[in-house]
């Protein structure tokens, strides 16, 4: 007699049922429960697999198959929003306690001058990308956020020195460059955690004293000849330690003499490429004497398209070097800034995307008719990298989906980065 299906006696005992919770940090010491969720989650391996075709095979070979991206996601539907779990759902994201915000109305900054491409705003304190920039009472267009130019292997050690020096030269084989814990960040300006580049001058140290070279669009994609650029770059030097003088810094036309000090001085240049080369150097007045210390870091590349760009850690409005405002030209600026007052929010910004952006693991836990213990389906290496936006509606909850992506570990790159665990009672 044909079965006609596939229910058994053991079918109750073997069903996946309702929508179960999800972890972060399953199973160590650092595990939570991510929080309410409503529209279930998901647990998809994403994995492909291709045919080796062979020519007079009509179709699929056993054993000429093989696995060729494995891309697992745990993607729920959160309704419990909290600031880590927001945190968690932007890969890279960063927090800081702000103060009360307030509006600057159009303050006068002064008129345009055919020698100068900076204008210093008189509230340190500004909240990033608030403001509104008038020449003659007629709104610009700030530049859109291009990609960064740095690439490649090293691009992170490049700009941040997260792991070293990535691909920075020095100008002598007398001199010493290395990566350490004393480096610039925005949050925590001088007081900093976070890795910089310390150059030492040697005995027969050079004006030329630092230099990243682009490599032909190997570690800084190259420039393209006409169109503008912004660099950025932070530097202080040592104490009573450093005899260089003034120090320029220059990537192809972009160029600008800065007097650094021992506290770090965030420079923009924006520049109009008459090359292709990318390269950065640092060149200082005279050359620097044995034992010199000097430290870079928080460097950015970027293509600029709009009427100005900006520079809000020193506070400036930065100009084309082409189109710079004529002395007649009245310039305002509308601005929101920090009060001073006690925090009202916690501010969440982007940043580069670090190691310690990924969770060990995401799982979701779920409950199997008949066994004692759940079903662990679990995403290994995760970050939220699908992007992130909340919906609100009438009479409705705001549900934003956090996709959850495992990655590979680089010292394990054969193990796939997923895992279910099936329970046997």
């Amino acid at each position: 007699m044909t079965v006609k299906t596939g229910l058994n006696a053991a079918t109750p005992d073997r069903i996946l049922i309702d929508a179960g919770a999800v972890y972060l940090n399953y199973g160590l010491s650092t595990e939570r429960l991510l929080g309410a969720t409503r529209g279930g989650n998901e647990f998809n391996l994403n994995r492909t697999v291709k045919d080796v075709e062979v020519d007079g095979v009509m179709g699929s070979t056993k054993g000429l198959r093989r696995v060729t991206e494995v891309r697992p996601q745990l993607t729920c539907n959160l309704i419990e929003l909290s600031l880590d779990n927001l945190l968690k759902a932007i890969a890279g994201a960063t927090q800081e306690e702000s103060a009360k915000q307030v509006a600057v109305e159009s303050e006068y900054v002064g008129v345009g001058d055919t020698s100068a491409v900076v204008f210093a705003l008189n509230n340190d304190d500004v909240v990033p990308d608030t403001e509104s920039v008038y020449i003659n009472g007629t709104k610009l267009t700030r530049s859109t956020k291009y990609s960064s130019r740095f690439v490649g292997d090293n691009a992170i050690d490049n700009k941040d020195f997260d792991g070293g020096v990535g691909d920075w030269t020095k100008g002598d084989a007398s001199d010493t460059i290395e990566s350490i814990a004393s480096g610039y960040s925005k949050a925590c300006k001088n007081a900093c955690t976070t890795n910089g580049l310390k150059y030492t001058a040697g005995a027969t140290a050079d004006v030329a004293f630092l230099t990243l070279p682009g490599g032909n669009g190997a570690q800084l994609t190259n420039l393209v000849v006409g169109e503008h650029y912004r660099l950025q770059i932070a530097m202080k030097h040592e104490d009573g330690e450093w005899g260089g003088g003034a120090v320029t810094v220059a990537c192809d036309a972009g160029s600008k003499e800065v007097t650094t000090t021992t506290e770090w001085v965030v420079t923009v240049i924006e520049f109009v490429a008459t090359g292709t080369d990318a390269s950065i150097s640092l060149t200082a007045a005279i050359a620097p004497t044995d034992g010199d210390i000097f430290y870079v870091d928080y460097l950015e590349l970027e293509k600029v398209d709009g009427d100005y760009v900006m520079n809000w850690d020193a506070g400036q409005v930065i100009f084309p070097e082409d189109d710079v405002p004529t002395g007649s030209e009245n310039i305002t600026i509308g601005y929101t800034y920090y009060s001073g007052a006690t925090a009202t929010h916690d501010v969440i910004t982007g940043s580069q995307i670090t190691d310690d952006a990924y969770i060990d693991n995401v799982a979701l836990v779920g409950n199997v008719s008949g066994k004692d213990q759940p079903i662990i389906c679990i995403v290994k290496n995760a970050l939220a990298d699908a992007g992130f936006s909340i919906t609100t509606a009438p009479r409705d909850e705001a549900v934003p989906t956090l996709v959850w992506t495992g990655h590979y570990d680089p010292a394990d790159p054969d193990t796939e980065p997923w895992e279910i665990r099936y329970p046997r009672s």
